[in-house]
């Protein structure tokens, strides 16, 4: 995070996040399962989640400690998919270091993420709630019919606009309303606000995923360069830009391999159209937080609710104008 981010979140957040517990202990004492996620998965990271997280229940204000359990457990959710994935992927780098499968095995690495959801499954019933158990059951859930059904992309080839954002809803998107909806669930709020909550994560995790496909063509983006077009995944700009070239997308329809017939002729336009998405659903954000601002202007002073809304709308900003 930029010193500028970081300036917009609360010094209470920042503390929390920097004390993010994310050990898994076990009674079985499985500490090479532990010490293999730490130095794998669970290193580094923007802990974007946790924060939006915090964000929520200082925005619902709840105790912040109230919510540490729903801060760790999405965070550790996103490292078993990350971990699933490397798999699936046949992944070599994660974060500058040799991803989870090389430092183990294929076998170890998909144990070990199944060791991390088992976790937090139980973590989650020792809160005594069951709609947090469900929830997070739910994202559980759309993150592996996400992961299948773009697999099965890569050897159908069928692409279309709804299937790429069926797959960022619910790979991305999921993930990013168990942030918005859990500490809604924790403060009691009605169903109808629970329902903006999760609106709000919704079009906030599309936005990101079409964002972070922008990524991937910016000449000085901190990502590996054209990654999915190498790893022969079809994202939103790459499907725009076939769209563009349609003797291309036939060939591609075809079986041929992307890669040598790909060319930055009307990237740009492919590029322009998919940021556009993109802020329509972080402007949908921006309307949603305002109906909650109304919503519970009610019961809590609305001059407070816009004040604690600010960090919100600065990451929706940031996000907006992000270029790495």
């Amino acid at each position: 995070m930029n010193i500028e981010f970081i300036k917009q979140i609360p010094p209470s957040i920042l503390s929390r996040l920097k004390a993010i517990d994310l050990d898994v202990p076990s009674v079985h004492a499985h500490k090479a399962i532990n010490e293999l996620l730490q130095r794998s998965v669970l290193l580094g990271g923007k802990r974007l989640r946790p924060l939006l997280t915090y964000l929520f229940a200082d925005f619902y204000d709840l105790p912040l400690e109230k919510v540490d359990i729903c801060a760790k457990s999405i965070e550790m959710v996103h490292a078993a998919s990350l971990a699933h994935d490397d798999v699936i992927d046949e992944a070599t780098i994660r974060r500058g270091t040799p991803s989870i499968n090389i430092q183990a095995s294929n076998k170890k690495a998909v144990l070990a993420g199944d060791y991390l959801l088992a976790a937090v499954i139980g973590d989650l019933c020792r809160v005594g709630d069951l709609r947090l158990v469900e929830e997070m059951a739910q994202v559980i859930e759309l993150l592996s019919a996400g992961e299948w059904l773009q697999s099965d992309l890569v050897l159908s080839r069928a692409y279309s606009e709804e299937n790429l954002n069926e797959i960022a809803l619910k790979k991305t998107a999921s993930v990013m309303s168990w942030c918005a909806v859990s500490p809604a669930l924790m403060k009691g709020l009605s169903k109808e606000l629970v329902e903006y909550s999760r609106q709000f994560g919704q079009n906030l995790g599309v936005a990101f995923q079409l964002l972070d496909d922008t990524l991937d063509f910016s000449g000085d983006g901190r990502k590996d360069g054209l990654l999915d077009l190498k790893n022969g995944q079809i994202n939103a700009v790459l499907f725009e830009w076939l769209k563009l070239h349609p003797e291309i997308k036939k060939k591609f329809h075809e079986g041929e391999d992307i890669v040598p017939l790909f060319n930055e002729e009307g990237l740009e336009k492919a590029l322009s159209i998919v940021q556009e998405r993109a802020k329509v659903h972080l402007n949908k954000c921006r309307e949603i937080l305002e109906i909650l601002i109304s919503e519970l202007g009610g019961t809590v002073d609305p001059a407070i609710l816009e004040k604690k809304s600010r960090p919100l709308q600065f990451i929706l900003k940031y996000l907006e104008n992000r270029r790495y």
